[in-house]
């Protein structure tokens, strides 16, 4: 069952947010809550899910690589798992705008090439590693988020539109001496920035509570 399905039978992730934990601009937790009540799909889910034509796995999703300006998903990598890959499949890769997202095995997200479309060989990806730089999620999640006061925190997932691929919030955790995620937050996109240096960047410093029940 898809997301879109999921969603017009009342079922699916949703956002509920709380107070926020530090000073904020006027509109601006009015603005978070309603982004963040939209449906997400989670990078770490989808990062642990495959790629399928609908009736077979292609391989499983290795990277995601995002749009040149960072706020949207472009492409997502695939790669075949042993011992497929002793026979005639080939790593890959799927445009965003060709698959939809759907329930995995377990906790993954996989993404299923839609209608007509079809994979396309690594070989066609004109972008090296170092081109991709921070455009890849596997590098992007891990990272730190720097708040305009100076502090830093690891940035715990990304959460995307399942549609559009937009980039709608990042989750980062407040308690970094803690064995376990309890003081996770989520930062709405429209507030972070990529500067040139690569670094993600919070323009003001605005965290907020929230809670995401799973699928």
């Amino acid at each position: 069952m898809t997301l879109k399905a999921l969603m017009t039978a009342g079922i699916g992730a949703a956002a509920l947010l709380a107070a926020p934990a530090m000073a904020q601009a006027p509109n601006s937790q009015d603005w978070a809550q309603r982004q963040a009540q939209n449906e997400t799909v989670s990078a770490q889910r989808m990062m642990s899910g495959d790629v399928t034509n609908g009736f077979n796995m292609l391989g499983n999703v290795s990277d995601i690589v995002l749009n040149a300006r960072g706020t949207a998903v472009e492409y997502v990598l695939y790669e075949v798992p042993f011992p497929y890959d002793v026979y005639t499949a080939e790593d890959g890769f799927v445009r965003w705008d060709n698959i939809e997202v759907e329930r995995g095995v377990g906790s993954g997200l996989d993404l299923r090439i839609d209608g007509e479309a079809s994979a396309y060989a690594k070989e066609q990806l004109q972008l090296t590693r170092a081109e991709a730089g921070d455009r890849l999620v596997s590098r992007i999640v891990g990272s730190d988020l720097t708040f305009s006061d100076g502090q830093m925190r690891e940035i715990d997932d990304i959460q995307f539109d399942p549609e559009s691929g937009m980039i709608t919030n990042f989750v980062v955790e407040m308690d970094e001496d803690s064995l376990f995620d309890e003081d996770t937050r989520l930062v709405p996109a429209a507030m972070v920035m990529l500067d040139p240096q690569g670094v993600w960047t919070v323009r003001q410093p605005v965290t907020y509570n929230w809670t995401v029940w799973a699928m």
